[in-house]
């Protein structure tokens, strides 16, 4: 019975054997084309990968947009110079944008000791304050301290007193809400000039009243 067995299976094998040999005849027959083998083609591959790429758009160079410049909106302050309307002093504003790490107050006390720009003065913007340094500005929860030199009070009459102070109490008061008291070379101020001006702290629209 072994040997029977045996034998149905060889028959099992060359029957296998046969039909892989048929199989491939036939294949290399439809596939034989004057004397070369004609391999399977990728066609579909193919035809995917250029559809891809074709549907990518193509951007012409003169029309792709730079990106936009974020434009940064900085904290403005106003500085209080002195013009002329009709023949009378007038208090003149100009505004600038805070392009600095400091604060606002600090920024515009310092704009303001350094005087009108060019273009300022050619629209007939002035100041009374004398060349002065900004010491110091301390700021804290309650209030702040500006310290200038003690050229911010010399030269000039009464009148001029008066002007760089309302120039420099109005410039304070719109840039900032805490109390502001001024200083010359770390002393408090209590009287301003060769006048006498006495001035009243901290700075704001009474502080020169008598």
């Amino acid at each position: 019975m072994g040997r029977k067995k045996k034998k149905k299976n060889n028959g099992f094998k060359n029957i296998g054997l046969g039909a892989l040999i048929a199989t491939l005849g036939i294949f290399g027959y439809l596939n034989y084309v004057d004397g070369n083998i004609k391999l399977p083609t990728l066609d579909v591959l193919y035809k995917h990968r250029n559809e891809t790429r074709i549907e990518e758009p193509i951007i012409p160079q003169e029309t792709i947009q730079k990106p936009v410049e974020t434009v940064k909106n900085y904290p403005k302050v106003k500085i209080f110079f002195i013009g002329h309307n009709n023949d009378k002093a007038v208090y003149r504003t100009v505004i600038r944008d805070n392009t600095t790490n400091t604060s606002n107050i600090e920024y515009a006390v310092r704009c303001l000791l350094q005087g009108p720009t060019k273009y300022e003065q050619s629209k007939g913007v002035y100041s009374e304050i004398p060349p002065t340094k900004l010491l110091s500005v301390v700021e804290t929860p309650s209030k702040v301290i500006i310290n200038v030199s003690d050229s911010f009070g010399c030269g000039g009459g009464a009148d001029s007193l008066y002007k760089r102070m309302f120039q420099l109490i109005k410039t304070v008061n719109y840039n900032t809400e805490k109390p502001v008291y001024l200083q010359m070379n770390g002393k408090m101020v209590e009287t301003l000039g060769g006048e006498g001006l006495m001035l009243k702290q901290p700075l704001n629209g009474s502080s020169l009243d008598d």
